[in-house]
């Protein structure tokens, strides 16, 4: 479970442990600033640091709405962003792909940017879901039966969700970002500190916080928006406190070329191994994206192994399995129960042929993390900057976007009632309204990764007869559907 990850601005993992500060107040400045010395070009109503998906969504829901439309934005990104064109021309898709519930999809409609997307023709509709472990049994199906395969999909009201590399969005958002005259685009500068911030003065004051950027520009803003991801140079310099823990693992990504195959491109597949779960993601044109969570040594292991010898490891990780012994828990209660009627090892699931390795291979660390705070006088803190979850569900971005939704709306209800935009009630509730929502996924999600990777024979034995019993209940089954698609299925009044 959680437990108490200490923040200081130097985080050392290699002890698990990070040194919490009490103190809210930033001890590392940059120059002190006062307000004679303000530059009124270089004040903005909001400051989003981080133009990745979260920050650059965030700013186009600000330019996209009428009533928001007026307020200067400035959006600060350190990488050099790359036209859709140019993310294009590379057939190869890149390793780095997310799974978009519909619910974002409806916000990259919402702010004009889902066309853009889907003429890249890289996008892939999935409405399966296949998951299963290597103790031997049929695992679990999850499919939308109301898709249509002959529709090319465009109804995302069909479908679980889509798999489409980050950087195919993130383009298309940063070319409508440049549509906005009301948003100012810094590109390849970071910001080098938050400037003499102090919570009792910004509340009573009518001074605004400020950021020097790493051109030694200063920008104010009247509210600060931290999305610049799981280390935010925003959140370490603020020392806000947060609560989670470091997995000891790490995420191996790649990209392959899958063979012909015999039914539709459209099932993740999702295997729980001994040392974590490997996913394989469907990509547009015959592609998929594998991510293969696992122990440190194991995933050096992967890395340094040649193509050959790699894709042997991945085609065994989903196809191979121990033979059971007919005497664990799970099989006695299997036989009683007529859970799996088939008797199905688990090997039967069908898999795409996979061809070829296509790509480098990367590795990423894994950890939780829920920030404390999500909201300080004039300052807030968006997607992985406030929380951070496992990949195995494929949620973390879609958290993020749903961030920025319900910020967005409360800057739009501020605006509409005359409200200061950084005004810290309204601030407090996008953070009532998001709290409870990402607390209930990072639980779920941290509890499934404790249960898949307990592999003691009672354990895995109350894990495997729970999960048949799960695909042999249909309600239940949908519920989930309606999780993995971003529909709310328990709501906090």
């Amino acid at each position: 479970m959680f437990r108490l990850i200490n923040k200081s601005i130097n985080n050392n993992n290699s002890n698990n442990i990070i040194k919490l500060n009490k103190n809210n107040i930033i001890n590392r400045f940059c120059s002190t600033t006062t307000t004679t010395s303000i530059n009124k070009d270089n004040v903005y109503d909001l400051i989003i640091i981080g133009g990745g998906l979260v920050g650059s969504s965030m700013a186009c829901a600000i330019g996209n709405n009428k009533s928001t439309k007026h307020l200067k934005v400035a959006l600060i990104e350190s990488s050099k962003i790359q036209s859709v064109e140019e993310t294009i021309s590379n057939p190869i898709p890149d390793i780095r792909t997310i799974s978009f519930n519909n619910q974002t999809i409806q916000l990259f409609k919402s702010i004009d940017v889902w066309d853009t997307i889907k003429s890249t023709k890289r996008i892939n509709p999935f409405n399966q879901v296949r998951v299963w472990d290597t103790s031997g049994f049929e695992g679990i199906h999850f499919q939308d039966k109301d898709i249509d395969n002959n529709n090319n999909n465009n109804n995302n009201n069909t479908t679980m969700g889509y798999i489409i590399e980050n950087n195919i969005v993130t383009s298309s958002i940063l070319a409508k970002v440049k549509e906005f005259d009301n948003i100012e685009l810094f590109q390849q500068l970071s910001v080098k500190c938050l400037n003499d911030y102090d919570q009792e003065t910004i509340k009573s004051t009518s001074i605004l916080p400020s950021v020097t950027l790493s051109n030694d520009q200063q920008l104010h803003g009247k509210l600060i928006i931290g999305a610049d991801g799981g280390n935010s140079i925003l959140k370490k310099q603020l020392q806000v406190p947060s609560m989670g823990r470091v997995y000891n693992q790490k995420a191996v990504v790649c990209t392959l070329k899958l063979g012909e195959q015999q039914q539709p491109n459209n099932t993740l597949f999702q295997r729980f191994l001994p040392t974590g779960p490997i996913a394989l993601l469907p990509l547009a044109n015959g592609y998929a994206n594998i991510i293969w969570s696992t122990n440190l040594i194991h995933a050096q292991y992967l890395l340094e192994l040649d193509d050959e010898s790699f894709l042997e490891q991945v085609k065994d990780s989903f196809l191979k399995s121990p033979s059971t012994s007919n005497s664990s828990f799970f099989d006695i209660a299997s036989n009683l129960l007529n859970l799996n009627p088939k008797g199905l090892s688990g090997n039967e699931i069908y898999m795409p042929p996979i061809e070829s390795l296509v790509s480098k291979r990367a590795s990423f660390p894994l950890r939780i993390d829920h920030t404390f705070n999500y909201t300080l006088p004039r300052v807030c803190f968006i997607g992985d900057a406030s929380h951070l979850v496992h990949p195995m569900a494929g949620q973390g971005v879609n958290l993020g976007m749903a961030d920025v939704k319900a910020l967005s709306e409360i800057i739009q209800q501020s605006v509409q009632s005359g409200y200061d935009i950084g005004d810290p009630m309204m601030l407090k509730r996008f953070e009532e309204i998001r709290k409870p929502e990402n607390l209930k996924m990072l639980l779920s999600i941290d509890t499934l990764f404790n249960l898949f990777t307990n592999n003691s024979i009672l354990v895995t034995g109350i894990r495997n007869f729970g999960m048949s019993l799960l695909n042999n209940i249909s309600p239940l089954k949908t519920l989930i559907i309606g999780v993995s698609k971003g529909e709310p299925i328990l709501k906090f009044k």
